[in-house]
């Protein structure tokens, strides 16, 4: 089964189209990488693709259902780039931000309890992160912030992992150490990786893939 189906994907800000006639597919379990050059839309692609911007034509169908019909958000965690985690101005600890990946489980009042902090807890003790529990969120490297990122995607269990640029913004070590992390996730649950990145030689050295896609001018191919 695909995980992800999109067919002849065509969307724009404006009267200008930014993907034009867009198709790929993502099996169950596989890792799949798009690349191209900055502004070439692979960031709209996974927006269109999460359900972020609506008005395209074509069909982007995730789990085998039309995305504006998914309804079990659970299945689908989403890493955003560096600098969006930079943003984060607030006090929150890292316990916190885990905890806001069961959302879902929060309740009426939507306020996290117990056992969603102790869920946090065990997930980031086991991501190597127990130190940093209690450490706020904006005091940590984009290394670490990107690790925590990570335990926050997965607390959840999904069964979609998608990533944008998780390695701009940090240095070369921290982008090796997450990548070998994220390739070892990827075997560990069988899970479905949607990665995006201008850096392909360094997140293939690292990352192996079933499939690779270049945008380029709106348009896609494989790589």
């Amino acid at each position: 089964m695909n995980v992800i189906n999109v067919s002849d994907l065509r969307f724009g800000y404006t009267s200008e189209a930014v993907l034009r006639g867009v198709s790929l597919s993502v099996g169950e379990g596989d890792s799949c990488c798009i690349t191209g050059e900055n502004g070439s839309g692979k960031s709209t692609l996974l927006k269109v693709i999460l359900g972020e911007l609506r008005g395209f034509t074509g069909t982007v169908e995730l789990f085998g259902c039309p995305i504006a019909q998914l309804r079990d958000l659970s299945r689908i965690a989403y890493v955003p780039q560096a600098s969006v985690m930079n943003k984060v101005a607030f006090p929150t600890t890292c316990r916190e931000m885990v905890s806001l990946g069961l959302y879902g489980d929060f309740g009426f009042v939507k306020v996290p309890r117990k056992r969603h902090f102790d869920r946090a807890e065990a997930a980031l003790s086991e991501m190597g992160l127990g130190r940093y529990v209690r450490t706020p969120f904006n005091e940590l490297s984009g290394g670490l912030q990107q690790r925590v990122m990570i335990c926050r995607a997965l607390v959840n269990d999904p069964r979609l992992l998608v990533l944008d640029e998780p390695t701009a913004g940090v240095d070369n070590e921290s982008k090796v150490r997450f990548l070998g992390l994220l390739e070892q996730i990827r075997h560990d649950r069988n899970i479905t990786v949607l990665l995006v990145s201008h850096e392909l030689d360094l997140v293939m050295k690292h990352m192996s893939f079933d499939a690779i896609y270049r945008i380029d001018a709106g348009g896609i191919c494989r790589a």
